[in-house]
C-alpha cells in the first residue's frame, strides 16, 4: 500500500516538495541579485535577474489593499517566476510579510475559485498540478485574494488585482527563453 499526503504518492510529494523549496531558496538570491526592470503592464512588473545558475524572469505585484491594517507586516510579493535552466515555468509564490503559523494553510481565492497553498517560513507556494489552473484562472480574473494566518495567529487578507497580469506573463516568457 502506497503512503500518501493529500491523496499524493508520498514519493511524488517529497519529490515536488524539495524541488520548491530549492526553487525558492534560488529565487530569493535572485531577486536580492540585481534585477533588471523589463517593463510594467498595469498592476504587474517582470524583472530579469542574472545569476550564476542563468537568467530569471518574473512577473510581481504588490496587494492593492490588505487586512488588518495595524498590524506591521515585511514586504507582501505575488510572484509567477520562470527559470529556464531549471526548467521552470509560471512557478507561483507569494511573500506574505510574516512567518507563517506551521499548521496553517493559505489560500487564494480568484471569483468562486479557491487554491490552497502550503507555507514555508514567509512564503507560500502552490502544489505544481495546480499551478497551471491557478494561472488561468488569474488571466480570466479581475482580482485575487489571499489570506494566510501569521504564527502569531493573525489571519490576514491581501487583495492583488489582476489588470496586466495576461501580458506580464507573455514578456516573462519571452524575455526569459
Amino acid at each position: 500500500m502506497k503512503q500518501t499526503f493529500w491523496g499524493i504518492n508520498m514519493r511524488v510529494f517529497l519529490v515536488v516538495f524539495l524541488a520548491t523549496f530549492v526553487m525558492a531558496s534560488l529565487l530569493g538570491r535572485a531577486i536580492a541579485a540585481d534585477s533588471t526592470v523589463i517593463n510594467r503592464y498595469q498592476d504587474w512588473t517582470v524583472y530579469k535577474a542574472k545569476t550564476d545558475d542563468g537568467s530569471l524572469c518574473f512577473a510581481a505585484s504588490t496587494p492593492k489593499d490588505y487586512e488588518p491594517k495595524n498590524v506591521n507586516r515585511g514586504d507582501i510579493f505575488f510572484y509567477v517566476t520562470t527559470w529556464p535552466k531549471f526548467k521552470v515555468t509560471q512557478e507561483v509564490s507569494v511573500k506574505l510579510g510574516y512567518p507563517l503559523k506551521k499548521t496553517s494553510a493559505p489560500t487564494i481565492s480568484i471569483g468562486a475559485q479557491n487554491f490552497t497553498l502550503f507555507e514555508k517560513g514567509d512564503r507560500a507556494y502552490i502544489h505544481n498540478s495546480l499551478e497551471k489552473k491557478l494561472i488561468k484562472a488569474m488571466k480570466a480574473g479581475q482580482k485575487m485574494v489571499v489570506k494566510g494566518v501569521s504564527s502569531r495567529g493573525t489571519k490576514t487578507k491581501d487583495v492583488y488585482s489582476l489588470s496586466g497580469i495576461t501580458a506580464a506573463l507573455k514578456a516573462t516568457a519571452s524575455a526569459c527563453k
